[in-house]
């Protein structure tokens, strides 16, 4: 609530009234003085990485023979990915050991960095975009270390590349209002919807088994997807909207997911700038698709997939997540599923096994274990009742039909097709677009007395 109230409007204040000379400055203090106050105890860790990658990123630059550039390139890789690996993945890593060989470590869980993930990819694409000559260090550090400390996007993304930090402020006298606009639509996703959802989701999902049924799991199953997509659009709608009334441009991180008609397709729709990465930075990098040898595409995808199962957790459900994906995704490339698919009625049972398949991929993701994922998705299977639950089921409907409704409206591209009929009755566009405006406000005035009221959850991507 501090960061609303407080944190933003004094930033936004502060860099805007300075001069245009040091607003770079300006904005990268104010990013420094957010991981202080998020991270306290990691902040000299934090400052000291970004700037010994600035400066492996701008010899890499200024040195020539590809053998140095390359071996520098290594050694800013291993030094990022290093924190990454103790912090996040270390306790994981010394569990297995423990159940292989029966030594116990004594090493125990540590509190993340703040958005050590989010941070590590951005600076390994800082670095190699560097070498492959895509990127070319601006004059002074600052702008290299804004890029990697921007708070905006430090805590959940979106993964945006050095090239992309760029002042578009200049003859774009909107951009401010636009990101204004942005930032509350995105709080009000977070507030009013996944929040609210999330009281389902927290219930269901710790309830015991033995008390559930059939019909309570596929609502905690159905709701969390709903929660997961409104809580990091949300989030993605805030940091986007953030940058713009900095003057900045930030790509756009989701566009309507749950619209998709293949499982490959989701993953072009869903967290986009995640997808990116792993695509120009691991996927192609090992080959790509232009693999002499078939099979090796299909180890190619493999790789990524467990890779991206492994980032968004140090457990085995995510590891499994990952690889469900990469089975999903393998077999459409190779039927050529769902393109070859000729009726309406075909493409829409792919669609709706699609929407099944991610939302078992959900339940696996919110899962403590591999175990528990599995009896949840049995019991969304398999049939079960339970008179208890199953009035449960009646009573959360009741208390939350208008949410879950909104929710999944929301996730149909509503309002873009209003505005694309009305583009051309100009007195019909104008006013939709002030009832639109309006309610965005009155919305974000609702989502305020919500956080001011203590009905707030943080956001469940920050944990990845």
């Amino acid at each position: 609530m501090l960061f609303v109230l407080l944190f933003l409007p004094l930033s936004l204040a502060v860099y805007h009234l300075s001069d245009d000379r040091v607003k770079e400055y300006v904005l990268f203090a104010i990013s420094l003085i957010f991981y202080s106050l998020g991270s306290p105890e990691y902040f000299f860790l934090f400052l000291i990485s970004a700037m010994v990658t600035v400066a492996i990123g701008r010899t890499i630059a200024g040195v020539e023979g590809k053998p140095l550039r390359r071996a520098l390139l290594i050694l800013g890789i291993v030094f990022d990915l290093s924190f990454l690996l103790y912090y996040k993945y270390s306790g994981f890593v010394s569990g297995i050991w423990t159940q292989i060989t029966g030594i116990e470590t004594g090493s125990r869980e540590m509190l993340l960095p703040l958005g050590i993930s989010f941070y590590t990819f951005k600076a390994i694409s800082y670095l190699a975009d560097i070498y492959r000559g895509e990127a070319v260090p601006e004059a002074g550090f600052t702008h290299d270390l804004l890029y990697l400390s921007f708070f905006s996007q430090i805590q959940s993304g979106p993964i945006t590349r050095y090239n992309s930090l760029k002042r578009v402020s200049e003859g774009r006298a909107d951009i401010f209002s636009d990101g204004a606009v942005r930032f509350m639509t995105g709080y009000c996703k977070k507030v009013l919807i996944a929040n609210v959802l999330a009281n389902i989701t927290d219930e269901v999902f710790g309830t015991p088994f033995v008390n559930f049924s059939t019909s309570y799991a596929w609502l905690g199953a159905v709701c969390y997807s709903l929660q997961l997509f409104f809580d990091f659009a949300g989030y993605s709608d805030m940091a986007i909207g953030i940058t713009e009334m900095f003057g900045y441009h930030c790509m756009e991180n989701f566009v309507y997911p749950y619209m998709t008609g293949s499982v490959s397709e989701f993953w072009r729709r869903w967290h986009i700038s995640l997808g990116e990465w792993f695509r120009d930075y691991v996927y192609i990098p090992l080959g790509g698709s232009r693999c002499r040898r078939r099979y090796r595409v299909y180890i190619n995808l493999f790789v990524v997939w467990i890779l991206t199962g492994i980032w968004h957790g140090p457990a085995w459900n995510f590891v499994l997540w990952g690889l469900g994906y990469f089975v999903i995704i393998s077999f459409e490339r190779i039927t050529g599923l769902p393109r070859k698919i000729g009726s309406r009625i075909g493409k829409a049972v792919y669609r709706i096994f699609t929407l099944l398949f991610i939302n078992f991929q959900w339940v696996m993701f919110n899962s403590a274990d591999v175990g528990n994922g599995l009896r949840y998705i049995k019991r969304m299977i398999v049939f079960q009742r339970n008179s208890l639950a199953d009035h449960r089921v009646l009573f959360l409907l009741g208390d939350y039909a208008f949410f879950i409704i909104l929710a999944i409206v929301l996730c149909f591209p509503v309002v873009p097709w209003i505005r694309k009929k009305l583009m051309d009755k100009k007195t019909a566009f104008r006013a939709f677009e002030i009832l639109e405006y309006s309610l965005i406000l009155i919305a974000f005035i609702w989502a305020v007395s919500f956080v001011v009221a203590g009905q707030n959850n943080p956001f469940a991507y920050a944990n990845f």
